[in-house]
């Protein structure tokens, strides 16, 4: 499994500014969370991430692009921006691969890779 490779998750959500929202798509590299009040782009965050029946965890890294309403990048996401995840503990970035071998692949149409 690649660091780029996407999938479509479900149940998997983030804490941005204190807020909790959803996971749209994951990877071992790399989150899409659905939020009409995006991180601005390039913004550096840690995040708490949940996966189910799982403890969260804190991963840090930036906001590398943002998909807007108005004129979407990726037609086929909702409002939100993609993170590219820069530090993650061993055992949580392991957990992340264990929860995606169970996920569908998926690359959305229009979609940037998560780099």
């Amino acid at each position: 499994m690649k660091s780029t490779d996407r999938f479509l998750v479900q149940g998997v959500a983030c804490t941005v500014h204190g807020r909790p929202v959803p996971v749209v798509n994951l990877s071992v590299g790399g989150l899409f969370a659905a939020t009409t009040t995006p991180p601005p782009a390039g913004e550096l965050l840690e995040l708490e991430v949940t996966l189910p029946a799982r403890p969260p965890f804190r991963v840090m890294g930036k906001v590398i692009w943002i998909n807007e309403a108005e004129q979407p990048r990726a037609s086929g996401l909702p409002r939100g921006f993609g993170f590219k995840i820069t530090r993650i503990a061993l055992p949580d970035k392991i957990a992340i691969l264990d929860f995606l071998k169970c996920a569908a692949p998926s690359r959305p149409a229009g979609a940037p890779p998560s780099r």
